[in-house]
């Protein structure tokens, strides 16, 4: 678009009084000032999804245009897919913003000025190099979904657990290693993301969450699912894959309402009997672990659709549990559950496999001996 096309563009917004402008995916390398006459706008995205090309779609501003902070009517600006460094202290002048997207860009600080944004319900800085998640993002009092996910931060400050409107944290994709007490604190998160981060440790905290429906904590190095987790009552998904866990305790029984437990990638021995009373339970992943012996429980599990035991050290045949690569769909519960049947009865014997190594001169026919024996 050329430059008198994009002044014709912000004319007619002007004069006609429009609230909301487009410029997304315009290759904009900087914004005119001319855009100042539309203070009647509430909505300017300059980065959006692009429906026709099915992709995110932004600009090439390099700066936070200083001009957007004469729109003080703005409730909601989207800056993603840019090539910003740096967000204003002036930000703070937008007090009318509902939704700030700066997703994509090369940010590497937050200001505290952001903390003026008393109106904020959605702040998203994902995909950027912040470190530091500020004292002043705990003023965000009406704050319902916050996105830090995919930055280079160490530490969730307890400013976080000021939040108490907060209904989605993401934070995968980053450094963390300690999650705070403070966690407790946000009663109304539903959505917890700390996947991909360098967490050894879920605290007692966890369990004050009574609202979570989702928790994914995969790609960490937690070893201990602590006893608090039975009391995440409205949980419907839980992933704790990729980690260093040896044992389920039996509170992951008080999960009533579960649907998904994805536990693959982990050293765990034993599936408990209270498994089997997870009435709601569709899909088990307990691929890759170090578990010998299914226990009957699992057969009880009224709505089991995925029962995926592969890469362990059951006395199945592989071919029962499903094919070999993990990509494809593990065998049905109902084909398990019916070969483990045939197991009790003695139908079939159990799978013992030793591995057998042959040495000695080449050509002098041990190949023969194989096919033989």
């Amino acid at each position: 678009m050329t430059r008198e096309e994009l002044l014709q563009l912000i004319d007619k917004a002007a004069d006609e009084g429009q609230t909301e402008l487009d410029l997304a995916g315009l290759g904009l390398e900087e914004l005119p000032p001319e855009i100042g006459k539309c203070t009647q706008l509430e909505t300017l995205l300059l980065g959006k999804f692009d429906e026709e090309k099915r992709k995110w779609v932004g600009n090439k501003l390099t700066e936070f245009p200083d001009v957007v902070l004469q729109l003080t009517n703005l409730k909601i600006l989207s800056l993603r897919q840019n090539q910003i460094t740096s967000i204003p202290e002036a930000i703070g002048q937008l007090s009318n913003l509902t939704e700030l997207d700066l997703r994509n860009n090369q940010i590497t600080v937050i200001p505290e000025a952001i903390g003026q944004l008393s109106n904020l319900t959605k702040l998203n800085l994902s995909e950027n190099q912040i470190t530091v998640i500020p004292e002043a993002i705990g003023q965000l009092s009406n704050l319902t979904k916050l996105n830090l996910s995919e930055n280079q931060i160490t530490v969730i400050p307890e400013a976080i657990g000021q939040l108490s409107n907060l209904t989605w944290l993401g934070l995968w994709n980053n450094q963390i290693t300690v999650i705070p007490e403070a966690i407790g604190q946000l009663s109304n998160l539903t959505v917890l993301h700390l996947s991909n981060n360098q967490i050894t440790v879920i605290p007692e905290a966890i369990g004050q969450l009574s609202n979570l429906t989702l928790l994914s904590l995969s790609d960490n190095q937690i070893t201990v699912i602590p006893e608090a987790i039975g009391q995440l009552s409205n949980l419907t998904e839980l992933y704790l894959n990729n980690n260093q866990i040896t044992v389920i305790p039996e509170a992951i029984g008080q999960l009533s309402n579960l649907t998904g437990l994805h536990l693959y990638n982990n050293q765990i021995t034993v599936i408990p009997e209270a498994i089997g009373q997870l009435s709601n339970l569709t899909k088990l992943d307990l691929e890759n672990n170090k578990i010998e012996k299914i226990p009957e429980c699992l057969e009880t599990l009224p709505k089991l659709e995925k029962l995926d035991l592969r890469r362990n050290p059951l006395p199945i045949s592989p071919e029962v549990l499903g094919p070999v690569n993990l990509s494809e769909d593990p065998g049905t519960p109902a084909t398990i559950f019916n070969y483990l049947r045939q197991l009790r009865s003695g139908e079939v014997l159990p799978l013992n496999e030793a591995k057998v190594l042959l040495v000695g001169q080449g050509s002098v026919g041990k190949t023969c001996y194989i096919r033989l024996t």
